[in-house]
């Protein structure tokens, strides 16, 4: 046990003994003031509390760098895996928006996309999605500017678009607002009526020609 504590105090005075030890080879007097009596236990003691002070202090303080340091490269990471996605899924809804200009959907398709029943300032928040592209976002109060309504309003058909999956929200917001983008059946849908709008101004032209 002896041998022991020992051990320890002098594992635990060694940094003092040895800063004792580098004085005096440029001041053997000092190093002799330091000595004498019972110095050659109180200060090399002293040096050494000190000196494993400063390092416990340096530890936590590297510790507590460390650990910011692997917080910023998480959120880093997760940022750099968001904008992956984001990218990729902008990426995809630009091919479906190309593949749906040359290849209209089918009237099936849009019958099955098309079953719940929306108004003129549904069909207008649509439109204007789909004019402004697929990587588009918008939110209520830019919407009621445009539209010339209440962000509440328009709040209120931009939640029931999304509880039919014509919108989805995306991350950030505006004025305290959601911000939302056209999903693939809103583009479906809106691609569909233009379709059929067209259709049925080619028939209502050819119907006014043939009675002329």
């Amino acid at each position: 046990m002896a041998e022991t504590a020992k051990a320890i105090y002098q594992a635990f005075t060694a940094p003092g003994e040895w800063i004792v030890t580098f004085i005096g080879r440029f001041s053997p007097q000092a190093e002799e003031i330091m000595r004498v009596d019972n110095g050659a236990i109180i200060v090399p003691f002293v040096l050494s509390l000190l000196v494993w002070t400063l390092v416990i202090v340096g530890g936590l303080f590297l510790s507590r760098m460390c650990r910011n340091f692997a917080w910023q490269i998480a959120a880093l990471t997760r940022t750099l895996v968001w904008r992956a996605k984001m990218g990729a899924g902008s990426f995809k809804t630009r091919m479906i928006w190309r593949w749906r200009q040359f290849f209209p959907p089918k009237e099936d398709d849009a019958a099955i996309v098309s079953r719940e029943e929306f108004d003129n300032v549904d069909i207008a928040v649509l439109r204007t999605l789909f004019k402004q592209g697929p990587e588009t976002t918008i939110s209520a109060p830019e919407l009621a500017k445009r539209l010339k309504l209440r962000p509440a309003q328009i709040q209120h058909r931009l939640d029931k678009l999304t509880h039919n999956h014509m919108l989805r929200t995306v991350i950030g917001s505006t004025k305290g607002f959601d911000n939302y983008r056209l999903t693939d059946s809103g583009l479906v849908f809106i691609t569909m009526m233009g379709r059929q709008a067209r259709v049925t101004a080619g028939v209502r032209t050819a119907s006014a020609s043939g009675s002329g």
